[in-house]
Order: C-alpha cells, then sequence, then structure tokens
C-alpha cells in the first residue's frame, strides 16, 4: 500500500542514500512497503513481523527498531499512505482564509485516496478481518478515516470564517466526508465498474463543498 517518496536530505552526507534519504529513513520506508505488500496478499493475521524484515532485506531488529510491534507497524502504512496524499493537518493550515478553497482541496486529496487502487483492497483486507480479528478494522478506521475526519473537525473549528462549536463540527465534518465517498466507493470496494474523470471529481466536490458551507451557513 505504502509507496516510496521523496524525504529531505540529512545534515550528514555519510548519512544519505543516492536520493538524498537519510539510511535510516530509508529502511523505513522500505520496511513500509514490504508490510503493505504482505498485509494486501495475505491479510493482517498472516503476516509476521519475520516475513516483512525477509521482504525489507533487514533484519528483524531493524524492523523493531522502527516499529514496537505489527499493530504499529500497520498503523503506519495506513498513515503513511494517506500522507502521501497530503492528508494532513499541516496542509490544511496553508488554507487559513478561504473555507471553500480549503474543503476543496482537501475533498479532492480524499477522493484521490478513495480511488488508490491500494487503498481499496486493504480495506477489503480489513473486511476480511473482522471475524476472526476486529482489532484491524479500529486500527484502520482510527489511522485512516478517523483522522482525516478530525483533520476536518478541527479545521471547522478553527477556521476565522466558520468557528464551528466541537458538536457541529463533528457532525459537519463526518457529512462532508460521507458526502464525497458518493456512490463510486461502495462500487469500487465491491469490485463493480464505475466512472470517475477528473472533471466529474471536479464538480462533485465543488457541489458537496458548497452544499455542506450553504447548510453550515443557514444554521447560524
Amino acid at each position: 500500500m505504502a509507496q516510496p517518496e521523496p524525504q529531505k536530505s540529512a545534515n550528514c552526507m555519510n548519512n544519505q542514500n543516492k536520493v538524498g534519504r537519510p539510511k535510516s529513513e530509508e529502511k523505513r520506508v522500505n520496511i513500509l512497503i514490504a508490510a503493505s505488500n504482505l498485509f494486501l496478499a495475505q491479510g493482517f493475521s498472516s503476516t509476521s513481523m519475520d516475513q516483512v524484515a525477509k521482504q525489507a532485506e533487514v533484519s528483524k531488529q531493524t524492523v523493531y527498531s522502527h516499529f514496537s510491534n505489527k499493530d504499529a507497524l500497520f498503523t503506519a502504512v495506513i498513515t503513511y499512505k494517506c500522507s502521501q496524499y497530503q492528508l494532513g493537518e499541516e496542509h490544511m493550515r496553508d488554507f487559513e482564509q478561504d473555507p471553500f478553497d480549503a474543503l476543496q482541496t482537501y475533498g479532492n486529496q480524499i477522493i484521490n485516496l478513495l480511488q488508490d487502487e491500494q487503498s481499496v483492497a486493504m480495506h477489503r483486507v480489513v473486511i476480511g478481518e473482522i471475524t476472526t480479528n476486529p482489532h484491524v478494522a479500529e486500527m484502520f478506521y482510527e489511522a485512516g478515516p478517523l483522522h482525516g475526519i478530525n483533520i476536518l473537525r478541527d479545521y471547522f473549528q478553527r477556521n476565522i470564517h466558520l468557528r464551528l462549536d466541537k458538536t457541529k463540527a463533528e457532525y459537519w465534518s463526518y457529512t462532508l466526508f460521507n458526502m464525497l465517498k458518493g456512490d463510486f466507493y461502495l462500487r469500487s470496494l465491491l469490485g463493480l465498474p464505475f466512472s470517475k474523470s477528473e472533471t466529474k471529481q471536479s464538480e462533485l466536490v465543488t457541489r458537496v463543498v458548497s452544499q455542506v458551507l450553504q447548510l453550515i451557513e443557514a444554521e447560524r
């Protein structure tokens, strides 16, 4: 599920690889990629830390130096995938003035993530674990959807044009998130064909964000 991405260069040249990523960070990313591939291929329960170490071509000790246990590793895989789509609080802080621009940008990134083939596949893996290991679903939900929803909630509370209380902020963050998913996400989980062109995606996000902001304003 996780894919490598450029990282900031380290200060010490001796601790860099060819592309400028510190060796420790390079190993961490390799571990995330290996773990993601194994989780997708055989599920959470059937994946061991030994297998991850072998796939990442590192020692088991190295895996544990980055991730204390398999739960922490799984959570990191989900978090890393979200970070690739800039679904973090720091990206929302660039839009403190205009909530429409902020929510439109964030909304497009959410849909991009939801359409990611590996994200869809991981969701299916989690559903498959529910009966035997429901804790996997909890980890996935908290590190993925809930984290994104909480960022929206905090933004609704913080933005100077909105200033919603916590109850309303939570309601509208869940509402916005679920409206963005629309029908295409369920179809993708079921393996059914769906069409979501860039134009249709942009139109959906614009419509959803506009409706949510209008409804928020109507409640004042």
